[in-house]
């Protein structure tokens, strides 16, 4: 693990100020960027980026803890979502939906 502590971007600088107890590491095993916690020594995310640019300071935002009931919502109605889907092609498999009905349980 190797702690990166100054970068092109500022990224290092650009997650403490997301949570000051973030810490960049670049997993070389792995190959990738992860960030953890320098008071309880874990690790918090990795990063789904092979480059270290702004990308990392926004996904950190984005799943940052307070973000927690957002997130929550956005899986269940991505999940719902999939399921009015499912149930369409089967339905579509056994004759019983229309294209129309198909429309408007995928929006």
């Amino acid at each position: 693990m190797i702690l990166i502590t100054e970068d092109l971007f500022d990224i290092a600088w650009r997650l403490r100020a997301v949570n000051d107890d973030y810490r960049l590491y670049y997993n070389g095993r792995l190959r990738r960027y992860e960030v953890h916690s320098a008071s309880r020594g874990s690790m918090q995310f990795a990063l789904p980026f092979d480059e270290l640019d702004a990308r990392a300071v926004d996904y950190a935002r984005y799943t940052a803890v307070q973000n927690a009931d957002r997130l929550l919502r956005e899986v269940e109605e991505h999940n719902a979502r999939l399921d009015r889907r499912l149930a369409c092609d089967i339905a579509e498999r056994a004759g019983s939906v229309t294209s129309e009905m198909r429309r408007k349980n995928e929006s």
